[in-house]
């Protein structure tokens, strides 16, 4: 029932448009009004913003476009469900050329090709069509798409959740199609300002406290990686100094903490927060009598929390069963990234996670087989079809 030429024109024509975090306009626009052809109910305007109130990611992403609701009507005496992806890709490629080679889809090798995430967008909108073309029984569906998850999930978190009807979800926004993410963890984001003071690199070193010095020392005290099974750390950005002959008095240090667990994530935060205060307190030193020291600043913020829904929860079994109709054995995973799917698990959908095949992303070497978007079209259409 999936039309394979029309799925993979689909998928072509939105990668070819656009849409870095932040310039989802052009898409947004597009897609919404294939929504409306469709017979659905958009809440979206031409102007590039939601018409449902209080919706306010695009105002505070900064973007020229929107998230967009969309209602499809549907058995009034099934549960309502939700379909997912989101609207922008990684990076800042504005100019994306698809090549076609041999039944894989990639880009000319300069760019990503952007299936992270508009396969998926692709794959629900083919399912929308062949559900109402073929006028096939399926619950009522919010399609919910989504603006600047790429940059921290700002589409979803200012989403106006009260327009939703859905009583559980899937997001598409994984690779493999036989595996179904059923958890996700916790996200703890860390910005340390650390101050030294500055002095001649050359004439008087002794007379001043690196930033740079303290920020390496907190860092080699840090247990960070893989911490076990269910938590990581990372230090991903440093920046700091202003020219070589200079004892830099600034520096800026940004990391992450991820976990399964909250007890963990607050202890492995903590950790990382006291090899600065550490490294802070032993970097003092007398200068002509006077004692200084350096300072330290941090901000803690929470990107998304964590998510588990268990193998025998309604919204994975209907996965399951689906992919044993169309021969496809499907496996839970346990995730390590963030999605929509956290946001909509802590606003009370339980939602899971579905592969549409794309590969290797974020990267120029981003490519997916055509077989795989089809394969993944035809597991959400066997989802929705059970549901009837």
């Amino acid at each position: 029932m999936i039309q394979e030429d029309r799925l993979l024109n689909e998928f072509l024509e939105l990668v070819r448009i656009g849409s870095p975090s932040k310039k989802e306009g052009k898409i947004s626009r597009l897609v919404a009004q294939k929504l409306k052809k469709l017979g659905a109910k958009v809440f979206f305007s031409t102007e590039g913003r939601s018409t449902f109130s209080g919706d306010e990611a695009s105002k505070i992403a900064g973007s020229d476009g929107s998230n967009i609701v969309a209602k499809i009507y549907g058995n009034p005496d099934l549960p309502p469900l939700m379909l997912n992806a989101h609207l922008d890709t990684v990076g800042t490629d504005e100019v994306i050329t698809p090549i076609v080679d041999n039944g894989v889809v990639r880009s000319d090798g300069t760019t990503i090709l952007g299936a992270d995430d508009k396969s998926g967008v692709a794959i629900i909108l083919e399912v929308l069509k062949v559900l109402i073309e073929q006028n096939l029984s399926h619950p009522p569906i919010d399609v919910v798409f989504t603006i600047s998850e790429e940059i921290g999930l700002l589409g979803v978190k200012n989403l106006d959740f009260s327009i939703l009807d859905a009583k559980y979800g899937y997001s598409l926004d994984t690779e493999e199609i036989s595996v179904i993410t059923t958890a996700a963890p916790s996200c703890t984001k860390l910005f340390v300002k650390i101050y030294g003071v500055e002095s001649h690199a050359g004439a008087s070193p002794e007379h001043g406290i690196s930033a740079i010095e303290v920020a390496s020392q907190s860092i080699s005290r840090m247990r960070l990686g893989k911490i076990d099974e269910e938590t990581t750390a990372n230090i991903g950005k440093i920046k700091g100094g202003t020219a070589t002959n200079i004892v830099p008095g600034y520096t800026e240090v940004e990391g992450e903490v991820r976990s399964h667990s909250d007890d963990k994530l607050e202890s492995q935060t903590k950790h990382m927060i006291q090899c600065f205060k550490d490294a802070v307190n032993k970097s003092g030193k007398v200068v002509d009598g006077n004692p200084i020291f350096a300072r330290v600043e941090e901000e803690i913020s929470h990107e998304f929390k964590r998510f588990y829904i268990p193998a025998d929860a309604p919204v994975v079994q209907k996965v399951i069963s689906a992919g044993k109709r169309i021969g496809l054995d499907i496996y839970i995973h346990k995730g390590g990234g963030g999605s929509d799917a956290n946001v909509f698990n802590e606003h009370g959908i339980p939602t899971v996670v579905l592969g549409t095949g794309m590969q290797k992303v974020h990267t120029k070497d981003e490519f997916i087989k055509v077989s795989d978007l089809v394969l993944g079209a035809k597991l959400l259409l066997e989802i929705l079809i059970c549901e009837s």
